[in-house]
Order: C-alpha cells, then sequence, then structure tokens
C-alpha cells in the first residue's frame, strides 16, 4: 500500500516545487523589471496630538526614487529641515510653507526642496536674513494643512505663508482620509489595509508580486467618499471653506498668505486646469495671492526631467523651477520686505486680487 502511494507523493511534491519555483521566477522578474508600486514610507510617521499624523522626530534617512537617492533629515517637531526658535529674532523675515509630499519635498534631498530653496534664494539677498519653515507632510491635504498652521505654523510668528495645493487634494478630500488612515510602526494604513489582515499587510510589505496585485485590486476598488462628498461641488466647497479658514489664521496673525498651485506629473495639455481655476476665483473673492507654477513647467525645454516618470513627484529640477516662480512672483506682487526685493525680476505667472 505505501509503494503504491509513493508515486503520488513525489508527483505532490513535483507539484509544489514547481509551483514555488514559479512563484519565485515570478517574484525575481517582477523585483528586476521594478513592476511593483513603491513601498510606503516606513518608520517615518508617528501620531500627534492635534494632527491626524507626522513624521517622526530627530531622524536623517536616505530614500531611493526611480534609481535615485535623496537624504531627509526631520527636527525636533518631526517636520522636515532644521530647528527653528518659536520666538522669531530681530532682522528675520519668517516664511511658513505648509502642504503635503510635495512641500514635504519627497524625491529632494536637504537644501534642494523647494522651500529650501526659496530660503536660499531669498537669504542671498540681504541684509535681513529669511527662514522657510517647512510643515508639508507626506499624504496631507487641506484640513490636516490647515490645523498645521493653526497648532504649529502661527507659533513661529510668520510674515508669510505659502499653502501649496495639489490637484490630488481633490480626491483626498472627497475620501476624507484624517478619519481613514492610522499609524502602525511608522506605516499609515488606510481602512482598506487594516482589512487585509497581519498576513495580507505582510505579503503587501514584503512580495512584490502581493504588493502589485494589491495595488491593482485596490484601483479598481476605490474607496467611498465621505458622506455628502459624492457631489465635486461639495468637494470644492470644502475645499474652499478650508482655504478660507487658513486666510483667517494668517491674517489673524499679521502675515500675508499665497496659494501655490504645484502640478503634479502630467500630461497637462493646453487648456486651463481645474484646481488652478479654483484657486483664481478665490483669491479674486478673498483678495489673496495666488501662484501657478504650471506654466512655467508647460514652456520648459524638458519638461519630462521636472518629475520622477514613476513615483510622479518632482525631481530637483522640478523643485528648482517652482521655486523660483514663486520667488519671482513674490518681488513682482511686492510682499517682499524692501531689503529683499528685485526690481528687474519679470512677473511669473500669478493669479492677482480682483483682475477675475
Amino acid at each position: 500500500m505505501s509503494g503504491a502511494r509513493q508515486p503520488w507523493r513525489l508527483a505532490a511534491a513535483a507539484l509544489a516545487l514547481g509551483v514555488l519555483l514559479g512563484l519565485a521566477g515570478l517574484e525575481l522578474a517582477t523585483r528586476v523589471l521594478a513592476i511593483a508600486p513603491a513601498l510606503p514610507h516606513q518608520n517615518t510617521f508617528a501620531p500627534d496630538d492635534v494632527l491626524p499624523w507626522k513624521s517622526l522626530p530627530n531622524i536623517r534617512f536616505s530614500r531611493r526614487i526611480n534609481g535615485a537617492f535623496y537624504h531627509v533629515r526631520h527636527n525636533n517637531l518631526g517636520f522636515r529641515g532644521r530647528d527653528h526658535e518659536f520666538e522669531k529674532p530681530p532682522g528675520v523675515f519668517r516664511i511658513v510653507a505648509i502642504g503635503d509630499s510635495f512641500t514635504y519635498g519627497a524625491g529632494a534631498s536637504e537644501g534642494a526642496t523647494y522651500p529650501d530653496r526659496i530660503e536660499a534664494a531669498l537669504d542671498a539677498r540681504g541684509p535681513d536674513r529669511v527662514e522657510v519653515i517647512n510643515l508639508g507632510m507626506g499624504r496631507y491635504w487641506p484640513e490636516p494643512e490647515a490645523l498645521a498652521l493653526e497648532h504649529y505654523g502661527l507659533r513661529y510668528m510668520p510674515d508669510l505663508v505659502i499653502a501649496g495645493v495639489t490637484a490630488n487634494d481633490f480626491s483626498d478630500t472627497r475620501v476624507g482620509t484624517m478619519t481613514r488612515q492610522t499609524v502602525s510602526r511608522g506605516y499609515l494604513i488606510t481602512s482598506r489595509g487594516q482589512r487585509l489582515g497581519a498576513l495580507g499587510r505582510w505579503l503587501y510589505l514584503n512580495s512584490h508580486v502581493a504588493r502589485t496585485l494589491i495595488a491593482e485590486v485596490l484601483a479598481r476598488n476605490p474607496e467611498a467618499p465621505e458622506p455628502g462628498m459624492e457631489d465635486d461641488e461639495a468637494v470644492w466647497a470644502r475645499m474652499r471653506d478650508v482655504w478660507g479658514r487658513m486666510i483667517g489664521l494668517a491674517r489673524g496673525a499679521g502675515a500675508q498668505i499665497v496659494f501655490l498651485h504645484v502640478p503634479q506629473k502630467g500630461p497637462w495639455g493646453d487648456g486651463p486646469h481645474e484646481t488652478p481655476t479654483r484657486l483664481q476665483k478665490l483669491c479674486a473673492n478673498r483678495e489673496c495671492i495666488a501662484i501657478d507654477a504650471l506654466p512655467a513647467m508647460r514652456a520648459h525645454p524638458d519638461p519630462e526631467s521636472l518629475h520622477y516618470p514613476k513615483n510622479g513627484h518632482c525631481t530637483e529640477a522640478g523643485y528648482a523651477l517652482i521655486a523660483d516662480v514663486v520667488v519671482r512672483e513674490l518681488d513682482a506682487r511686492g510682499m517682499l520686505p524692501e531689503t529683499l526685493r528685485r526690481a528687474d525680476q519679470p512677473a511669473a505667472a500669478s493669479i492677482p486680487p480682483g483682475e477675475r
């Protein structure tokens, strides 16, 4: 009897071995071809008392994006860059930058984010010192950005607030991710990620094949909108309310505020885009300034060089262009103190108040 079973056992073992080898080959091919989506940032997020999450404080690390490394430093509050005292020293012009991962500078090393480049360009003019404090945070959208401004940004006594705005602010506002993501072991875990269970999350983190398949399934089944956010205009209304709150917070603290449209990876086409168009209307009604970096990106001789092809964040060249647009526009709109102005700077693509 045992002899009769032996061929079946051998066949089952051969089949199992073949399956394992096939899966191993598929995993190897997926890794070599870099098909799988990038992993979420590991061990870099932490809970916060007032924000849905922020970065772990006092750490330095390197990230790889499309084959290139960039280097990051978090300060003692968990924001990017060096530490700053809350009390503003005399003779300092302070800018607070709020926004998502584009403001944070995903894909750029220290000194190469657009807040860093704005600081360097203005500080070089002297004699006043310039400090740009970066409160950008990965996966943020207008609501937590307003909280970051209220609870952290205003404590730095800013003269100017730059609020970065990206197209995905709309989808994140619609879903209402503030209530659907939690921090677990340094990762941001969505409600759908929590439903994968421990095994599913382990496979997502450790297997490129599993991560590709899971990401595809999740992409085909997007999260339902937050109740009341099914209609596009309802989403835009909420965003306008939050932007209005930012305006009130900045003005209440004696600071100016600028809204900066940060273009995500194209194709962009030649026509108007919804996000900067909405900002135009906001600033026409609220007498604020909006800056759109999209025209400069469209006019660039090599637009493909401004964003990473797969990740979609700006390259260091893209962030440099954004900073140049902002500095030129701050000059053109008279938003800098006399000691920092440069009258020969041409105007960038701005959206001045009251002209719509």
